[in-house]
């Protein structure tokens, strides 16, 4: 009798233990989401990868299809870049990158004033991410800014840089409405050469 009060007292000690361990863990898991750890998609690419950009040369991926990506938004939605028929610039943002944290209010200020023109898709990446970098997590940062062109989050590979060639932060790609390549800049660009971009893009340009 004595040794089945024991074990039934090591049982309900156990038992506590794993409760107790359950609810530390779920704790903790609220604590991570309390402060804004981001969980980062699977990503998936249709196409060949572009060769990586390079500056100072002629370009070898204009004309060449742009590839295409699934992923999701900060969300968790599925997020997409396809070749829909739809001209694209779609801009490679790091939440770390200083140049990158003055594009975004400057580009978002033009558009405040002017807006995206119609027939164009100007569409974000959120790539590089890394909780131990500065200005993390980039879904409060792009909130924070006012950011309002639609965002495609790459993985924890930045998957999606490595598809479109990626050199520099900031990082533009331009696609008009077949899904090819026509342009790739890396570095910051002015607000209104952004707008002129556009601009061309949506002019079938």
């Amino acid at each position: 009798m004595g040794k089945k009060i024991i074990l039934a007292g090591a049982s309900l000690i156990a038992l506590a233990v794993v409760i107790v361990v359950g609810i530390t863990l779920a704790q903790e898991d609220e604590t991570a989401a309390d402060q804004g750890e981001l969980m980062l998609p699977q990503v998936a690419v249709a196409g060949s990868y572009l060769p990586q950009h390079n500056p100072s040369g002629e370009d070898p991926a204009v004309g060449s299809p742009a590839p295409e990506v699934f992923s999701a938004d900060f969300s968790g939605l599925p997020a997409a870049i396809e070749n829909d028929g739809v001209p694209k610039m779609i801009v490679f943002l790091a939440h770390w990158c200083s140049h990158c944290q003055r594009e975004v209010p400057a580009v978002q200020a033009w558009i405040n004033d002017n807006g995206v023109p119609s027939g164009v898709d100007f569409v974000s990446v959120a790539t590089s991410i890394s909780d131990i970098r500065p200005n993390y997590p980039p879904d409060v940062w792009l909130e924070r800014e006012g950011w309002t062109p639609r965002v495609v989050v790459d993985d924890s590979s930045s998957t999606i840089s490595s598809a479109f060639g990626l050199s520099a932060y900031p990082y533009y790609v331009l696609v008009d409405g077949s899904g090819t390549v026509v342009r790739r800049i890396a570095g910051g660009v002015a607000p209104a050469d952004v707008g002129f971009m556009l601009q061309a893009l949506a002019a079938g340009g």
